[in-house]
């Protein structure tokens, strides 16, 4: 697959998940979703990383999905939906974990799989407990 056609993959997947639904139509009971995160990533010259803070509010779209540092992978990145869903369903109020990338290296090395992860805190914030 050429760069061109895995861009393309990635877009259509990224479009299905990008539904323009918002956080609030399905679950009207959250007032803020905070994600802080840390991605890395190990290749053949040296190892990246580098932190962030997503912070969703009941109009944000639900769109769960954060890159892989890996500029070159196949996959889509990190895609979160199932974890916060299971947390809300739960009433949980935080969640941790970490994540494989499942995607490859690059396009031309599909043999190689990708050495990103991503490690993640998730704050959910309901309406009543405020």
């Amino acid at each position: 697959m050429s760069d061109a056609e895995n861009e393309r993959q990635k877009q259509r997947i990224r479009s299905f998940l990008h539904n323009g639904m918002r956080i609030e139509d399905a679950y009207p009971q959250i007032e803020i979703i905070e994600i802080n995160y840390l991605r890395e990533h190990n290749s053949f010259v040296g190892h990246n990383e580098k932190d962030g803070k997503w912070t969703l509010t009941p109009q944000s779209e639900m769109y769960f999905v954060i890159d892989c540092l890996n500029r070159e992978c196949t996959s889509i990145g990190y895609e979160l939906s199932s974890v916060v869903g299971s947390a809300i369903r739960n009433h949980e109020t935080e969640v941790s974990g970490t994540m494989r990338c499942q995607g490859n290296e690059a396009p031309d090395h599909p043999e190689q799989s990708c050495d990103g992860s991503l490690s993640y805190t998730i704050r959910i914030i309901y309406r009543n407990s405020l």
